[in-house]
């Protein structure tokens, strides 16, 4: 095989056409005129007599695996090309990506993860990267110079030294590399000899290796890649020859073993060198340092075999598209008690529940049963009461009106209680109703604006909208006749549901006994077509079925025969068709609103419930309210505060109150979990680039000369340089990876060798200032509870940290934090997301309290459990099987609570929460910490920047 190898690079560098393979003379012993071993003669005459001449391009030369009896020697492939590549050229791969701008090569995400779970194949990047410095080459020899580091350097680059080596054609000396092709050749054995332990194919068949052309090597150079202050000789400034590559293993198992246990390493290569490369020097041995592998799965483009068929003949037939049934089909049929209202709400109060009702408040319910077993895939919310699944009941709470907490009764009833308006809401006319609903949209106070709409759905007259012929229905088992009123004013109860698109629900009559007449839907963000089925037989087959699309933000309305008589569902599917036209689903969350009622009584003569002989008739239960926000499970309603009531911000009882410095889920989930995993990546897209705000900026230059200043929630420490510049700093984070990054800001290699300090804002500093940035005072530590003396610092900055607190009392708590560790007469500087975004911003923002995603590239992220080699290659082995068909984002995803997997851009996508500060609400929690002024109060680009005094 090696002189195989060498052949085929002396060929294609001596870039030999077919008249040259077909000249009559080729010798191929090497001499001492000729060290390379070929010499070619009576260039271009053709043989047998023909005097033509041949011309073209160079010859493709590949290199095949040997050929291998799968039957006899491995019957347990099905056939050659599932366990190595026979083709004379060479593959084409693409990575197993989401590519919507391909039409030749789209695949979708079900033909994706198919792929995955059965490709033998692996991408692997960054083998030799950009930032390769000649550390990472060890020579192993005496007499070993700075110079030949740099010749090793430039043929992995791919350039070709000036030596005597080469082709003679006719004569003439064609440089053929000799030298480099041997070294490079030697650099592929190492790897490939490195990575064979993760072959478990049967007698060892190792691996195969496809590297990209020659060609490309030393091309596409790219500015930064060259740092500053650092220099260019120790640099690649090009692109490496060994870049990335292509390697085949022997099944889908070695393919996934050999991602998950060499993701994110560096290998340590070791090879022998070419004789002639070190003539003058005693080396034998040279070791490569590879940089941080990415691997990922590959596969081999097919050609399409319908391109090979002849066409001129053949009629395409052009498919109609799979659609649902269309609403238009039953348009003739007539429900009882059925009615839909378009726009009945606005687009602001839909953005804004939207933003609310899913963001990072939402009190999703645990896991619920339903009655086969199994759980409900959909994310459900209780307000008031909790409808049971399980029992398709409502579960009402204790008699005496105490309340259920975690611990204490019936913890399954323990929702949170229903948002409420103001005590005098009865007293209240309808347009002051919308009007107080209107403000609270304006001001984006979600919950008002919830309760807002609850009392103008109580309140909302359905005989307004209803046919004549319908008021004939009973609702509450009351006849109704004309110029009935008919409202809701007793809703007691709310479920929130969420529907991904192809999500559904079965077909279903809401419990009679558990809610009363009158359910009423709103719909928001996505329209869904409903399904109504005659669930009981009265004789009359016309209106069994009826198809009913429900469109965004519109309220529908079930009662009498529908509400009794009709079974409603949610077909599972991802497209509706609605008077022709087919609509795709989108992201639907509905709001259900019903009164639950109280229990029925069993009728001991019948053996059952018997409603209709019932002397206790069931009435409605008591509405279960409160002002509180956020809502959460076993929240106390405000009838039961009633004794120990406060105003929102004062003191709650102590048997559901959470004290201050105790962190909520919401912020260590969405929070400290998050900038732990994104560290490195926040660090080297923020940070190193060393772009400050400009107010952040104009504060710490107006501190006088030797301030010392608490930089609370520093981060990775990117303000440093510009207090080191005046002044003396002490940072604080509550995620130590961040620190790290701040506090090695020199960035250690490999062999313990630092660099120079990164960043622009470095350079500019002094001596004695520069090694304080490299090793800065900074601690873990809460933004609650800051662990420096009291009147300690002159100054405080925290940056971009109060939109990542949850309640209103600690941000509170962190005002007064600043304020004691800054002495009397000083100044700290505070800046916190807006709500009111520019114009041109790409972010627009529909509530307060949010999720907001980040996008996290997979080779910034570290595995969660660290292992030997060993342990770690016994635990890929273990978890190959779970592991088979997924990607290394999706894997990285599936390792991090809360992250998700992007398919379409194959990232790892976390939530972050973030409360958006309106116009004034800083300076407002300013004003109740005693003893602070507020200086100046500013808006830039997207935040809002306040700077206070501290005055006692």
């Amino acid at each position: 095989p090696s002189a195989a190898r060498k052949l085929c690079c002396r060929i294609r560098r001596g870039n030999y056409g077919p008249r040259d393979l077909l000249a009559s003379t080729i010798i191929t012993d090497g001499n001492d005129e000729n060290p390379a071993g070929i010499t070619v003669q009576n260039e271009g005459v053709c043989p047998f007599g023909c005097k033509g001449r041949y011309v073209g391009k160079a010859v493709m030369v590949t290199e095949i695996t040997p050929s291998i009896d799968v039957q006899q020697h491995h019957p347990e492939y099905d056939d050659v090309e599932s366990i190595r590549w026979e083709r004379a050229a060479p593959p084409k791969f693409r990575r197993l990506l989401t590519n919507s701008n391909s039409q030749k090569f789209k695949l979708t995400e079900e033909e994706i993860e198919d792929r995955r779970g059965k490709t033998r194949f692996v991408y692997i990047d960054n083998v030799l990267g950009k930032e390769m410095i000649l550390d990472d080459i060890t020579i192993e020899g005496k007499s070993i110079d700075k110079s030949v580091k740099n010749d090793l350097m430039s043929i992995f680059q791919g350039e070709i030294l000036d030596n005597s080596s080469g082709v003679i054609k006719n004569g003439l000396l064609q440089q053929d590399a000799r030298i480099e092709d041997d070294l490079r050749h030697a650099f592929q054995e190492a790897l490939r000899d490195q990575l064979s332990k993760y072959d478990s194919s049967k007698d060892s068949l190792g691996i195969e290796l496809f590297v990209k052309a020659d060609s490309a090597a030393g091309k596409k150079s790219k500015p930064d890649n060259i740092k500053p202050k650092q220099d260019p000789k120790d640099t690649v400034a090009t692109r490496l020859l060994f870049d990335h590559l292509h390697i085949g293993m022997r099944s889908n198992n070695d393919a996934t073993n050999l991602i998950q246990s060499t993701q994110g390493k560096r290998l340590h290569l070791k090879m022998e060198l070419p004789n002639a490369f070190f003539q003058n020097s005693a080396a034998t041995h040279v070791t490569i340092t590879t940089g941080k592998l990415y691997l990922d799965y590959a596969d081999v483009l097919q050609p399409n075999k319908g391109n090979l068929r002849n066409k001129k003949n053949e009629v395409k037939i052009q498919k109609e598209p799979s659609k649902s049934e269309c609403t238009s089909s039953t348009d003739h049929v007539h429900i009882a008690g059925l009615h839909v209202i378009p726009n009945y709400i606005s687009v602001l109060e839909e953005q804004m529940l939207m933003a609310g009702l899913t963001g990072p408040h939402a009190p999703w319910a645990p896991p619920q049963l339903t009655q086969t077993g199994g759980h409900i895939k959909r994310r459900v919310q209780h307000y008031g009461y909790v409808f049971d699944y399980e029992s398709s009941d409502v579960l009402r709470r204790d008699d005496g009106g105490s309340d259920d907490t975690y611990g204490k009764g019936s913890n399954k009833s323990a929702c949170p209680a229903l948002p409420c308006m103001d005590a005098n809401v009865a007293e209240m006319t309808d347009d002051e109703v919308n009007d107080w609903t209107e403000r609270a949209v304006k001001d984006v106070k979600v919950w008002e604006a919830l309760a807002g709409v609850i009392e103008k759905t109580r309140r909302f007259d359905l005989s307004s909208v209803v046919p004549e012929g319908d008021l004939n229905g009973r609702v509450n088992n009351i006849s109704l006749g004309e110029g009935t009123k008919i409202t809701y004013p007793h809703i007691n109860q709310l479920t929130i549901n969420e529907y991904n698109p192809g999500e559904g629900i079965g077909s279903h009559v809401d419990t009679v006994t558990a809610f009363g007449d009158g359910l009423l839907i709103i719909t928001l963000n996505g329209g869904i077509v409903m399904e109504f089925r005659k669930a009981i037989d009265d004789g009359d087959e016309s209106n069994t079925r009826k198809l009913v699309y429900l469109p965004p933000r519109s309220l529908t309305v079930l009662s009498g025969d529908a509400r009794y008589k009709y079974e409603h569902m949610i077909v599972s599917r991802m497209t509706d068709t609605v008077n022709g036209e087919i609509i795709p689903r989108k992201l639907r969350v509905s709001l259900t609103l019903r009164t639950a009622l109280t229990a029925p009584v069993f009728d001991k003569a019948v053996g059952k419930i018997s409603l209709a002989q019932s002397k206790v008739p069931q009435s409605h239960l008591p509405k279960y309210e409160s002002k509180v926000f956020p809502p959460r499970w076993g929240q106390l309603s405000d009838a039961a505060l009633a004794n120990a009531s406060r105003k929102i911000g004062g003191n709650k009882d102590s048997s559901v109150d959470r004290s201050d410095l105790i962190t909520p889920e919401t912020e260590s989930k969405h929070v400290h979990a998050v900038y732990d995993a994104i560290a490195t990546q926040w660090h080297h897209t923020r940070g190193k680039r060393g772009v400050l705000w400009p107010g952040a900026t104009q504060f710490i230059e107006s501190l006088p000369p030797g301030s010392l200043v608490a930089d609370v929630g520093c981060g990775d420490g990117k303000y440093f340089a510009e207090i080191l510049k005046h002044s003396y700093v002490i940072g604080t984070d509550i995620s130590e990876p961040l620190l790290k990054t701040a506090a090695t800001r020199g960035d250690e290699t490999d062999d313990g060798k630092r660099k120079n300090i990164d960043g622009p804002q470095y350079q500019r500093l002094s001596k004695a200032k520069r090694a304080l940035s490299e090793n800065p005072a900074v601690a873990v530590a809460d933004c609650l509870h800051i662990p420096l003396r009291s009147n300690s610092c002159d100054a405080a900055i925290s940056i971009a940290v109060m939109h990542h607190l949850s309640t209103e009392a600690r941000r509170i708590r962190c005002l007064s934090e600043l304020k004691r560790i800054v002495k009397v007469g000083g100044r700290f500087n505070v800046q916190a997301w807006a709500l009111e975004q520019e114009n041109d911003s790409k972010r627009k923002f529909h509530g307060t309290d949010l999720l907001v995603p980040f996008n996290a590239q997979p080779k910034y992220l570290q595995t969660q459990a660290k292992s030997s080699d060993k342990d770690n290659m016994q635990q890929s082995k273990s978890t190959s099987a779970e592991s088979k068909g997924k990607g290394v984002a999706q894997m990285m995803a599936e390792q991090y609570d809360g992250a998700e997997f992007d398919s379409k851009k194959n990232l790892v996508v976390f939530q972050r929460y973030c409360h958006m500060y309106r116009k004034g609400e800083l300076e407002s929690l300013c004003e109740r910490v005693p003893g602070l002024e507020v200086l100046e109060s500013s808006y830039e680009k997207g935040n809002w920047v306040i700077t206070c005094r501290v005055c006692e």
